[in-house]
């Protein structure tokens, strides 16, 4: 479908307006009825998740829209959806890039004694073993990477016992493990 709006000056008549809106909402409905679940598709192949698939594929709709109302022509919104969500997707994947290379530059890898994952195995195995309250302390301290506030409140406690527990189970570990400098899980 092809739609197009003259522009008179900077704001179109209200009568003008109100057919392009009018018109770019069917267009923008139709497409969604009939490509959604593609586009969702294509951005799931291009690597991103299932929530920034519906993301990128929202976006792209929205930009349709917006183009559509501003009077752009589209003569395909199906393939001009393709290639915004294309589109958005590679610029997901260059900020995540970004964002990986700049944390490499400020913060680069600390060797750690689990660097290979065979002794974090032993650690969590190890973990399991632990008194109920000490385990479920680390677990959400260092599994689920909560802050001991939020442990204590998960745990019915106070942070400071949080810590406490973890703080034992920890010790633990490292009499069970053998002593290391910053054993964590």
């Amino acid at each position: 479908m092809v739609m197009t709006v003259h522009r008179m000056g900077k704001t179109p008549p209200p009568d003008l307006r109100a057919t392009a809106v009018s018109s770019a909402r069917g267009v923008v409905e139709r497409a969604h009825a009939d490509h959604a679940t593609a586009l969702v598709g294509l951005a799931l192949r291009l690597g991103l998740d299932e929530d920034e698939a519906w993301d990128a594929v929202q976006e792209a709709f929205i930009r349709l829209w917006r183009g559509l109302c501003a009077g752009e022509e589209i003569r395909d919104p199906r393939a001009w959806l393709a290639t915004a969500t294309y589109r958005l997707a590679m610029d997901r994947h260059r900020v995540a890039r970004r964002i990986r290379d700049l944390r490499l530059r400020l913060f680069p890898p600390v060797t750690t004694p689990f660097a290979d994952g065979t002794d974090r195995v032993a650690v969590w195995t190890a973990v399991d073993r632990l008194p109920a309250r000490q385990r479920a302390a680390l677990v959400l301290r260092y599994r689920l990477d909560l802050s001991f506030e939020h442990v204590g409140e998960a745990m019915g406690i106070t942070p400071g016992a949080a810590r406490t527990l973890a703080s034992r189970g920890l010790a633990t570990l490292r009499a069970q493990l053998g002593t290391r400098e910053g054993l964590e899980p």
